[in-house]
């Protein structure tokens, strides 16, 4: 609309030039018939005239095309920003859409713990320091599920690069993720087998308890009832490594390379009937990277998976 109301004056002068133009011919075309002023002087009059004219009509012209060809470029040009600016709030409600389905996830972890010691209060008689120790984890876990919820996110919301990690005792922090993943194990039939030998490592705790406990539910779920799950921790050269490793399905070499991939799941049906989202190993993953370091799998199908997460060693020197 904008560019025909600027358009609209050159036309109703054309049409107005050429109205004049005829009605002035036509006007000495009668009067040189009658022999008032000759007709040859008046001719060249006229072709002047036309080819004037004609350079007019053709510079408004090119006027008008140069203002058409402006408008378009323009237009292209607001449309490739509205494209993008479509593509950016599409890329942003597909993070919030991950980071939803991400925080769910990751909410259950911890809520397992929750249920399963609340649940022997419950339907059990136990002796005062068993009820003492399961009532501690209950608050323990329900800590950590606040504290988790603000880490989580910040690393998927805000995209952070850094965390705060702390000296930590290996076999110490080995033990904490078995008290919280037992009773998920116990309710479906299977053990967990725990070792260590003895060591430091610099983690942000939450986070990193939260991977690992992803690591064990996996095998769990990609285990059998009767099965054991094996949970250890070794000194390396570089450091300190922390294994999971389950005797289950196990995995075919071109689901090695994407398992971490947000969304993908192997096997979609038993994902599904086991509430899985397909997200537990990419926040693991990125859980990995910021403590610099990487998930290492091995697998076999129809002989389990073996999970290595390695991380750097700690000085003697360091407080």
């Amino acid at each position: 609309m904008k560019s025909r109301a600027r358009m609209f004056p050159a036309g109703v002068f054309l049409a107005a030039a050429c109205v004049i133009a005829v009605i002035i011919c036509a006007f000495g075309c009668f009067w040189a018939s009658r022999g008032v002023f000759a007709f040859w002087p008046y001719a060249a009059v006229l072709l002047c005239a036309s080819i004037g004219g004609g350079l007019v009509v053709a510079l408004s012209a090119s006027h008008s095309y140069g203002a058409l060809a402006r408008e378009a470029r323009d237009a292209r040009r607001h449309s490739a920003e509205l494209t993008g600016e479509m593509k950016n709030l599409a890329e942003t409600a597909e993070r919030r859409e991950e980071f939803i389905a991400s925080f769910a996830h990751e909410l259950k972890t911890p809520l397992t713990a929750i249920i399963g010691y609340a649940d022997m209060l419950r339907s059990r008689e136990m002796t005062p320091k068993n009820r003492f120790t399961a009532a501690g984890y209950i608050f323990s876990e329900g800590k950590r599920l606040e504290s988790l919820s603000l880490k989580l996110m910040e690393i998927i919301v805000s995209g952070k690069q850094g965390i705060e990690r702390r000296r930590f005792d290996a076999p110490y922090f080995i033990r904490e993720v078995a008290a919280v993943t037992v009773p998920s194990l116990a309710n479906d039939g299977m053990t967990l087998d725990m070792r260590w030998e003895q060591g430091e490592v610099w983690i942000e705790p939450d986070l990193f308890k939260t991977l690992m406990i992803n690591l064990i539910d996996n095998a769990r779920k990609a285990s059998r009832r009767g099965q054991t799950i094996e949970f250890f921790g070794k000194r390396t050269e570089n450091g300190y490594a922390f294994y999971v490793q389950d005797h289950g399905r196990g995995m075919k070499k071109e689901d090695l390379s994407r398992i971490t991939e947000p969304f993908y799941m192997i096997d979609k049906s038993r994902s599904r009937a086991q509430n899985g989202a397909g997200l537990g190993l990419a926040l693991c993953q990125r859980i990995a990277e910021l403590h610099g370091t990487q998930l290492e799998f091995e697998s076999e199908p129809g002989k389990g998976t073996t999970v290595r997460v390695e991380l750097e060693g700690v000085e003697e020197d360091e407080g």
